[in-house]
């Protein structure tokens, strides 16, 4: 018998929606995550059944269309959706992580410009840590930002993209700062879209 992971929920309206998730996993998950696995497949109708879920808008704040839930209610969803398939919360983490990231330190013109449109979501958040020579150690990424006037250029090589392939936006970590000491120091997240020029 699956954990009741919505019994742990002290807010009752939060735990009714992560009970629901359960609900949908159990239904529309479960019976076919294993097929998508061995098909090696993406799995666009669940992406769309959690985007009519509201999954994608899970801690947007209200004004910008989202949910504005609690963690402990998306880590009880993210739960959930890991019970049925492991991928689809790391679709949905990705996503969340990068759309919090916008929210607490992006300025107002990026909140009106990402965030509305991360909800629906008409376009899906990506993750760029991961480089030939840097996996889990990110102070040992190599990609660099250079200041260029009141922009920057980017130079350096990713790979394992997490959601990259269908993705809109981009959180890309680079180093500003290469004599940084600790190295963290010297390192900074970037906003990048998709079809920005040299990015592929």
């Amino acid at each position: 018998m699956a954990r009741d992971y919505a019994a742990d929920i002290s807010d009752p309206v939060a735990g009714e929606i992560v009970s629901n998730v359960g609900v949908w996993v159990d239904k529309e998950v479960v019976p076919v995550a294993s097929d998508y696995e061995h098909e090696d497949a993406f799995p666009q109708p669940l992406v769309d059944g959690m985007a009519n879920l509201g999954l994608f808008g899970i801690k947007v704040p209200e004004a910008y269309g989202g949910l504005d839930l609690s963690f402990e209610c998306y880590a009880g969803v993210c739960m959930e959706l890991a019970r049925g398939w492991m991928s689809l919360a790391g679709i949905i983490n990705t996503h969340v992580l990068v759309g919090y990231a916008i929210q607490e330190y992006g300025t107002e013109e990026q909140h009106q410009k990402f965030l509305p449109r991360l909800v629906e979501p008409e376009i899906r958040c990506a993750l760029s840590i991961t480089e030939p020579d840097a996996g889990s150690d990110a102070q040992a990424i190599k990609t660099q930002a250079r200041r260029d006037g009141d922009d920057y250029v980017i130079n350096g090589q990713k790979m394992w993209v997490t959601n990259g392939q269908r993705a809109g936006v981009y959180l890309v970590l680079t180093k500003t700062d290469p004599a940084a000491s600790p190295a963290h120091r010297g390192i900074s997240a970037f906003l990048v879209e998709a079809g920005t020029a040299g990015f592929t």
